[in-house]
């Protein structure tokens, strides 16, 4: 057999050098962020209306996926925990805390030291990741060739599944295969597709510019990217509190000395953002409105896992309001709750109970016709997304009438 690797892809390799470039090849990538509190001009005017990630990036001394701060201005989270002891234990088991470990602590290659793809996979080409004494090696083969890399990192709790990011030729690769809970198995990668006459390069997976790969790490891990420089090698796996809060050094040193005013300053609360500014916030990761469409995604059912997408697409989002924000009914520092009857207070925040005994003040929108109960699962459903092997619930708040075509 044959070998093809990385930026050689379109060489031809003997098995025997296959093997050597194996042993001598190395992990060195990384990169990170940085960041505070707003200017006062920003807050209330650049704030009011949606924009993409990377205008916020400019406006703002702290946003996600930031990456300009220095690995002297990160405390990690467990500085955190001091005063911030039961956000700390609870945030650290969540899916978000899980967003990505190394390949060599991924519990999915641990369980199963050789995945391949399964039968009736319409490609041509055979996908295998086999863990190994040095590390898990990632493989495409066909007709007596093969394109191999080291598989770094695993992106993604795998509660649904686990994307990979693997090293070949010196350049990182998006992998073209997912692993999924649901099938135990590989299947392509959500944005990736078979097509007819791909290369073995393409079918190896997709490969990551830095500015790709720095924005997908930024994502997942805290400081894979320093001053601007992109170098996972020393990302800390998962979303930890500097994420959403920003390098915490200068916060701890002025609370420690009781400069509370200073403190405070130095970092970063996105709960004191407008309803747009928030909503903005959470998809500079989780993908907002502008962001969904610079990458041409508002036409394909797979857009349902952009919930601030979603949510800016409710007929309730045309003024928004604090009460309908990512933050009104999920709490970034304790688990998604699953269950439906749990957000049913959350509704009736805002809209009145048809039971007339029960009445707020502050519930202005009309009551529910049918029932101030299980609202989520009527105004909110779940949709399955073939290409994920499972189902989204769809933040596009609105009467779902029987029969209507999911809206794109």
């Amino acid at each position: 057999m044959r070998f093809i690797t990385g930026a050689a892809a379109s060489r031809v390799l003997p098995l025997h050098i296959l093997y050597l470039v194996a042993l001598v090849c190395t992990v060195t990538v990384s990169w990170s962020f940085c960041g505070l509190n707003p200017p006062a001009d920003t807050q209330s005017s650049g704030n009011n209306k949606e924009k993409e990630t990377r205008q916020r990036l400019r406006e703002y001394k702290w946003w996600p996926t930031r990456g300009d701060a220095s690995r002297q201005e990160y405390v990690g989270s467990e500085a955190c925990a001091v005063c911030h002891a039961s956000e700390f234990v609870s945030q650290s088991k969540t899916s978000m805390a899980r967003a990505a470990e190394r390949a060599d602590d991924s519990a999915v290659l641990r369980a199963a030291p050789l995945l391949s793809s399964q039968h009736g996979d319409p490609s041509p080409y055979q996908t295998s990741i086999r863990r190994q004494s040095h590390g898990s090696q990632y493989a495409v083969t066909h007709g007596g060739y093969a394109m191999q890399g080291q598989l770094l990192w695993a992106m993604g709790a795998d509660n649904m599944g686990q994307t990979y990011i693997v090293q070949s030729g010196g350049t990182l690769y998006e992998a073209h295969r997912t692993y999924f809970e649901e099938t135990k198995g590989l299947d392509e990668t959500p944005g990736q597709s078979d097509k007819p006459g791909e290369s073995m390069e393409e079918a190896f997976g997709r490969p990551l510019s830095t500015e790709e790969a720095a924005s997908c790490f930024a994502c997942h891990t805290v400081q894979s990217s320093l001053r601007g420089q992109f170098d996972p090698s020393h990302a800390v796996p998962g979303v930890g509190c500097e994420d959403c809060h920003g390098p915490g050094a200068k916060h701890v040193r002025a609370m420690q000395n009781n400069q509370m005013d200073e403190g405070l300053r130095e970092i970063f609360t996105p709960v004191t953002l407008s309803p747009v500014g928030q909503n903005d916030f959470c998809g500079a990761c989780h993908r907002a409105l502008l962001d969904v469409a610079a990458i041409k995604a508002t036409s394909e059912p797979i857009n349902l896992r952009f919930q601030p997408y979603r949510l800016a697409k409710s007929h309730c989002w045309s003024k928004p309001d604090p009460r309908l924000t990512c933050v009104a009914c999920h709490n970034p520092h304790e688990e998604v709750r699953r269950d439906a009857s749990f957000y049913d207070a959350k509704c009736l925040a805002c809209h009145r109970s048809c039971d007339a005994t029960i009445t707020s003040d502050k519930a202005t929108a009309s009551a529910c016709k049918v029932a101030d109960r299980q609202c989520v699962g009527c105004h909110m459903p779940k949709y399955r997304v073939p290409a994920m092997h499972g189902s989204f619930t769809d933040h596009d708040i609105r009467v779902v009438r029987t029969g209507e075509k999911f809206p794109l």
